[in-house]
């Protein structure tokens, strides 16, 4: 991701200080596209999903505190959030997901593998929705950056 991973659209925060980095410049990032904030302690985890939705067009960043994920939603409108962490209800993430229209997928790790569990849809919870296998994961993924594309372009 960024210059880290080779992806071009990902932005990041740098740990040491707190400043948000970018891997492209300003205007690269595009007002249209999706944009996805990927909640989690390292980059690792997220490379080809990173991948992927840059290859969609989307604008990633990457965030590996609550207090970077909150600062980036006071600079950002994001439509979609994964997470790698719980997020329970009553989080400050997910009250201000809540009221920007948002959808979350947490990452549940089980064996060698996970499964995607949908914790918020476009701004109402739905924890207890039907979890997706990674395969399945990145389908639903793929249709709802083409439905977010379509709202912005309408």
């Amino acid at each position: 991701m960024g210059p880290k991973g080779g992806g071009a659209n990902v932005a990041w925060f740098d740990d040491s200080d707190g400043i948000l980095r970018s891997g492209v410049s300003g205007e690269t990032m595009s007002q249209e596209c999706a944009k996805v904030l990927l909640l989690g302690e390292s980059e690792e985890g997220w490379s080809y999903l990173a991948w992927h939705l840059e290859h969609q067009g989307c604008d990633c960043w990457l965030a590996k505190s609550t207090e970077h994920a909150l600062s980036l939603l006071d600079r950002q409108k994001f439509q979609l959030v994964l997470t790698t962490r719980p997020l329970p209800l009553a989080n400050r993430i997910i009250e201000r997901l809540e009221e920007l229209n948002c959808s979350v997928f947490y990452r549940y790790p089980v064996g060698d593998g996970c499964w995607w569990l949908p914790a918020v849809d476009h701004g109402k919870e739905c924890l207890g929705a039907t979890a997706l296998r990674p395969r399945e994961f990145v389908s639903a993924l793929d249709q709802i950056v083409r439905e977010i594309e379509a709202t912005a372009s309408a």
